[in-house]
């Protein structure tokens, strides 16, 4: 555990609260100031209406993709429904303060990017981690919305980290905290139900090599006993997370015979047809949930019809997706200079040969699920609609760029200079104005239209590049 979690003195961690309060407070407002300029997107009204329905006891369906996490943004309206007429009803029932409920999660998903780099790197990755964080546009323009793709991403970091402490201490408060992280993560979007598979081969893959470091030989016949511990695990999560989906749903049909469900076509549809025997088991889940999985995948066996063709730079298709869209809407949503930090800080954990096991093993937690979505999502995912599903580890990204630790800048001088660029343009006020200081800077193109930013990537390529844009359908 020495390198992994470092202890600092009262007065230093008051230092830090300080410092960390003042960058969340600029989050924070300057969120809340460009939220107030921003029309609603074509989604934010339904996450808000079932968010509503949910808090006055009704979970039926309507559409596929609402969750129960939408109660949190729904809050301020349901209290509002039992306030005498005034100011203080007519400002919760805004739907700028649904939108405030959003922002305060991303402000806490923040103080767990630097909270958590911390403890990985030390304070000054962690600080560049949480300035990357509050100043990408993508991430900005996401905790300013009423739906649920920040709340899956948030969950997903929360997830590594409690699977991290876990990995590290091996007792049952630690395991109850992971289970019920995971347990809460699917009340937040249904991709959360691969987070549980995840966070299991993190720690398979984790206990293997650290078996293999201390005892080459007989790794394979000690890891044997680790299984229970797995199944054990796994069992509990399992519980939690349906208990915690029941609370989400207010135990409404919960136990609905398998069979009673009137399923789309999906996999669930199929499933129903050709075994008989399950149409006479309840389901331990809401009868809300269930339906929505099968809605959520019957329309994503259709490619996401229900939005339109995809396009991608000139191309339009249907039904199937592009084979790595989600790598160019990455690169034309995503600052230049933080895909460069990202890059370098893979090219650095690569060659880095000097690290103790467990300060070389820690990354495993966020490089599956890394390598996981990128895979899903660029060559199996086929609903494509912009960057906003890729959030999940694009802050993973973000958060991995500690790996490119500060001495770099001490004893690398060739590289200097770009580590220190990088650190200027996460300063927002700062490389806004400076074109002429960092020409080939990435700077956000207007403080409110984050929902479009593009980087400007035009200022290398040319005009062409205008054609891409033009071309790549970047929905929220």
């Amino acid at each position: 555990m020495i390198g992994l979690w470092r202890k600092v003195s009262a007065s230093v961690w008051g230092q830090n609260f300080i410092a960390i309060s003042v960058i969340l407070l600029f989050f924070l407002t300057n969120s809340v100031v460009t939220a107030r300029k921003i029309t609603k997107t074509y989604d934010e009204p339904v996450h808000h209406e079932y968010g509503t329905q949910l808090l006055s006891g009704d979970s039926e369906r309507f559409i596929d993709g609402t969750m129960p996490i939408s109660m949190w943004n729904a809050l301020p309206r349901h209290l509002a429904m039992d306030l005498p007429d005034g100011v203080l009803k007519y400002w919760l029932d805004t739907f700028l303060v649904a939108r405030l409920m959003t922002i305060f999660f991303s402000c806490g998903i923040a103080f767990l990017v630097f909270h958590f780099s911390r403890a990985f790197y030390g304070f000054l990755p962690a600080l560049v981690s949480l300035f990357l964080y509050i100043f990408d546009p993508n991430i900005i323009a996401h905790s300013q919305l009423v739906t649920t793709d920040i709340y899956a991403a948030g969950f997903l970091l929360l997830a590594i980290f409690s699977l991290w402490r876990y990995a590290l201490s091996r007792n049952w408060k630690n395991m109850l905290f992971l289970a019920v992280s995971l347990g809460l993560a699917q009340t937040a979007k249904y991709t959360a139900i691969s987070y549980p598979f995840l966070a299991i081969l993190s720690l398979l893959i984790f206990d293997l090599f650290k078996l293999r470091k201390e005892d080459g030989r007989n790794w394979f016949k000690r890891s044997l006993p680790h299984l229970w511990e797995y199944i054990k695990l796994g069992i509990l999560i399992v519980v939690l997370s349906i208990f915690i989906l029941n609370i989400g749903y207010f135990f409404q049909r919960t136990f609905t015979p398998f069979g009673e469900y009137i399923f789309w076509h999906s996999p669930l549809s199929d499933l129903q047809k050709e075994t008989p025997i399950l149409r006479e088991i309840p389901v331990p889940i809401p009868h809300a949930h269930l339906q929505g999985l099968d809605w959520t995948m019957a329309h994503e066996a259709r490619g996401g019809l229900w939005h339109g063709n995809h396009y991608l730079l000139g191309n339009a298709k249907k039904v199937e997706g592009f084979p790595g869209y989600y790598i160019v809407a990455f690169f034309l949503k995503e600052p230049l200079f933080t895909q460069v930090l990202i890059l370098l800080a893979f090219i650095s954990y690569i060659r880095k040969k000097d690290h103790s096991f467990l300060d070389g093993a820690q990354e495993i937690f966020l490089l599956v699920p890394i390598f996981f979505y990128f895979i899903y999502f660029n060559f199996f995912y086929s609903s494509q609609i912009g960057i906003r599903h890729y959030l999940l580890i694009s802050h993973c990204f973000l958060f991995l760029q500690g790996i490119y630790s500060p001495k770099y800048v001490i004893f690398h001088s060739s590289i200097r200079s770009l580590w220190v660029l990088d650190l200027y343009t996460c300063f927002f006020p700062f490389y806004l104005i400076s074109p002429t200081i960092f020409p080939i800077s990435t700077k956000l193109s207007g403080i409110v239209k984050m929902l479009i930013y593009i980087s400007q990537i035009r200022t290398w390529i040319g005009g062409r590049a205008k054609a891409l844009y033009r071309n790549i359908w970047i929905k929220i």
